[in-house]
């Protein structure tokens, strides 16, 4: 048996499954061809060079959705060839050649009517879902390879992207059509508001938090709102009411209407929660903004459904193949980008995630093949037009989102310097090295952090815009200082009573400098900058500055550092109180913060005060 030439095309069967044709010797038919009783052909390059058909509407098909009138004819040729032949599981390629484009179109054996943009898609197909075959899976790639697959009714079948990568693709239009009516539902809710809401999500929200395709959801958005899983189309919603006060129509109309958030609420979790069964892009992209929406419960604790959600995406992240560079995929190029730009939002969230909660990290380094994400995978980087006042410049938020990920991954080197489990532990890295030793592994991470704000451009400057726009970079410098005091936590930790004393002073001395600074920056922040955009993992940061604060307290060599530890945590309240009539996350983090150690200092203040009362009555 031997492989083809390169000067040996491959024949249809083979080029329409993607995969490497094989002809044994002294053999008309390739492996694949005899295996399905098939006769090897190659019509391809003729099929390619014949003049494709114009595209025509077809009737009974909502407007602004085209589909290609040929694709419907090959479609019934097909199903003539399995009546003609139950026992044929492939159409014979003398009868009907597809290129892999027509997958879009042709895949259970039905015409679809799909908005035109979605042709080829792999991750936003309404009806079918596809699921990632690992190289460890029990069902094995090359066994995929030669499933046979009947095009004549709904089945699964094998997409190949290259030589290593290969999903297979589940039918799932029973399921999508009956999602209509929980889209119905939530548009009526908003209605006529729907096209105001997506126009404030991507002026405020999506600069920063790229997770969609602009031109594509508006496009979809335009056509029809039943062309959206209705979590996702109720995640944009929903965090685009918080700047409805942008739109002066939009804003008079919440006023009068009083929408029923909490229904849209339950809708989105309710099919969230069953999208996560058959997951596509969509699935993804609403559980992380979703995620961003996180709430504190009654008791301001954290709601525990966070990590399990967080979980839930991570996995099915795996099923769509996000961990994997699809650079030299057959699909659009703005998918490509579009799945870069997921991979990098969820690695984000999971390392921050994981560390805000105490969880191990749940995305596998040894796993994450992926190449950074550039400019080009952001087509809105150079548009400036449309912006109404406030809005974030679309080139200013792709740079903070591209910070946030450089963050991310100084945040897992701490994470995994004194974090994980291995390293803590009795007989530990950090046992066994001692304190000195353990305050040196923080030296690289520092010049790292320091490099980082050194090479923050100047939109990304803490400091107010003059140019009537919110500050998107504000929740960027908050997340920074986080990082900072994470590494500090874990010096202040390290340090024993048998450490040197001058190593106590100088480590403690830092750590109450740098939560000054946190403190500082807090309470700094003007409206331009609490206006902005700030993710679901903001008031965990928050509370964390305030959780070192309560640790340094209780670490304190002496009153007058507790006395100052106190005031720290105060002015952080303060900070938190004022600024949380107006914003969710400062009012999230000051729940947060009150929840963990307010009780305790508040409680040693009031004793302190009763005991300063009770000696001056003595006196």
């Amino acid at each position: 048996m031997h492989s083809r030439s390169r000067s040996q095309p491959a024949c249809d069967t083979c080029y329409l499954r993607k995969t490497r044709c094989v002809k044994q010797i002294e053999q008309d038919c390739c492996v694949l061809c005899s295996f399905h009783g098939l006769t090897c052909t190659f019509r391809r390059g003729q099929a390619r060079r014949q003049q494709r058909r114009p595209s025509t509407r077809i009737q009974n098909v909502d407007p602004g959705v085209v589909v290609d009138e040929a694709c419907g004819q090959r479609t019934e040729d097909i199903r003539d060839t399995y009546t003609a032949s139950p026992s044929t599981r492939l159409p014979n390629s003398a009868q009907v050649s597809l290129s892999i484009d027509d997958y879009a179109n042709v895949d259970t054996g039905l015409v679809r009517s799909l908005p035109n943009i979605l042709n080829n898609t792999l991750g936003l197909d309404p009806v079918n879902n596809a699921e990632f075959i690992g190289s460890s899976d029990h069902r094995d790639p090359m066994l995929l390879d030669l499933r046979r697959h009947n095009v004549s009714s709904p089945s699964n079948f094998v997409r190949r992207m290259d030589d290593h990568t290969l999903f297979v693709i589940h039918p799932d239009a029973v399921a999508a059509t009956s999602e209509g009516k929980e889209a119905d539902s939530i548009e009526a809710i908003v209605q006529p508001m729907g096209s105001r809401l997506v126009d404030l999500y991507f002026q405020f929200v999506h600069p920063s938090f790229p997770i969609l395709h602009k031109d594509v959801f508006v496009t979809k958005h335009q056509t029809s709102h039943r062309h959206f899983a209705p979590s996702l189309l109720a995640a944009v919603y929903l965090l685009a009411l918080d700047w409805r006060i942008h739109d002066s129509q939009l804003a008079t109309w919440y006023a009068t209407r009083l929408p029923d958030i909490a229904h849209i609420e339950s809708v989105a979790n309710a099919s969230l929660q069953r999208d996560l069964q058959r997951p596509t892009l969509s699935t993804l992209e609403a559980g992380l903004l979703l995620l961003q929406r996180s709430r504190t419960d009654p008791l301001g604790r954290p709601h525990s459904s966070i990590w399990r959600l967080h979980a839930q995406l991570v996995a099915i992240s795996y099923d769509l193949g996000l961990h994997v560079n699809c650079e030299s995929w057959p699909i659009p190029e703005w998918e490509a980008g579009l799945r870069r730009r997921l991979s990098w939002a969820l690695y984000v969230q999971d390392r921050w995630s994981a560390f805000l909660h105490g969880r191990p990290i749940l995305l596998s380094q040894d796993d994450w093949d992926l190449s950074p994400c550039s400019s080009s995978d952001f087509p809105e980087y150079s548009k400036l037009e449309g912006l109404g006042m406030g809005a974030v410049a679309p080139p200013t938020g792709w740079r903070s989102f591209l910070r946030h990920i450089e963050l991310s991954q100084i945040l897992d080197q701490v994470y995994r310097t004194y974090y994980v489990r291995i390293v803590h532990r009795r007989g530990g890295t950090l046992d066994e090295i001692g304190a000195s030793a353990a305050v040196d592994l923080a030296q690289p991470i520092l010049i790292r952090l320091s490099e980082w704000k050194t090479d923050l451009t100047e939109d990304l400057a803490f400091s107010k815009s003059n140019q009537r726009s919110v500050c998107a970079s504000a929740s960027l410098h908050v997340a920074y200082h986080a990082v900072i005091i994470a590494l500090y936590r874990a010096l202040i930790r390290v340090l024993t009573p048998e450490a040197p004393r001058s190593l106590h002073t100088v480590v403690r001395g830092a750590a109450r400098q740098k939560l000054e600074a946190a403190v500082q920056l807090l309470n700094s922040m003007s409206p331009e900058h609490t206006a902005a955009f700030w993710g679901g993992v903001a008031p965990y940061q928050i509370a964390m500055i305030g959780g070192f604060a309560g640790l340094l307290w209780a670490t304190a060599e002496d009153s007058d550092e507790m006395e100052w530890c106190v005031r720290q945590w105060n002015d952080l309240k303060w900070a938190l109180t004022i600024r949380g009539t107006a914003v969710p996350f400062a009012r999230e983090a000051l729940q947060l913060l009150e929840y963990e150690t307010g009780g305790i200092l508040e409680a040693w203040s009031a004793n302190k005060a009763n005991n300063a009362s009770a000696n001056a009555c003595r006196q």
